[in-house]
């Protein structure tokens, strides 16, 4: 499977599994395969129960295979599109009434695992407790960001969506997705600058 940048498929790889995944189900294996773990991630973000994330993508991939077989789906970015077709799978439970986790980072999500760098026992203890507590700053700040400005923050950040991915899954252009996200951008700086302010 070719890669782009290490993390995303390439763009004429992915268009070409979903014009053969009409007539071919190995092409949606494929594209299945790819998608499932970051999907699942995206989706057990929000939800409580790792097996409610489990329904929930496989609702989503339910939802993409007959929106492809049909051949209803027509946008640049099946990867983008995917995580719609999630945050909409998502919505649909919320509102079933089921229970739900607001989007937020957990100290888990950032962490970059030490990266093997042998340090002193003390200088190794105060970075992770810095660590900790900058995740922990962002995660409140996180919070009181609107539902919109947090969405769009996670989707770039946590879940690593960039240009056309992002947009789709946002549902608009992509120079509508950056200004959504500099906005966001902008209300975080203020939320962690008012959490600093409260702190001091």
């Amino acid at each position: 499977m070719e890669l782009r940048d290490g993390t995303r498929m390439d763009p004429a790889r992915e268009r070409a599994l979903v014009e053969r995944a009409v007539l071919e189900p190995a092409a949606f294996v494929e594209l299945y395969d790819w998608y499932l773990p970051r999907i699942y991630a995206y989706l057990v973000r929000r939800v409580e129960e790792r097996t409610v994330a489990e329904d929930l993508t496989a609702v989503t991939f339910e939802r993409a295979w007959k929106a492809v077989r049909s051949g209803g789906f027509r946008n640049d970015s099946f990867g983008g599109w995917l995580y719609r077709v999630a945050g909409n799978a998502l919505v649909d439970h919320v509102r079933r009434g089921r229970r739900y986790v607001p989007l937020a980072v957990r100290a888990g999500d950032l962490d970059d695992g030490g990266a093997g760098v042998e340090e002193a026992a003390d200088e190794h203890a105060m970075a992770a407790f810095t660590a900790t507590v900058e995740r922990d700053a962002l995660s409140r700040a996180l919070a009181t960001l609107p539902d919109a400005h947090r969405r769009v923050v996670v989707l770039r950040y946590v879940d690593g969506l960039e240009g056309a991915e992002l947009a789709d899954a946002l549902g608009c252009s992509r120079p509508n997705a950056a200004v959504r996200l500099h906005r966001a951008l902008r209300a975080l700086r203020g939320a962690l600058t008012q959490e600093a302010t409260d702190v001091a």
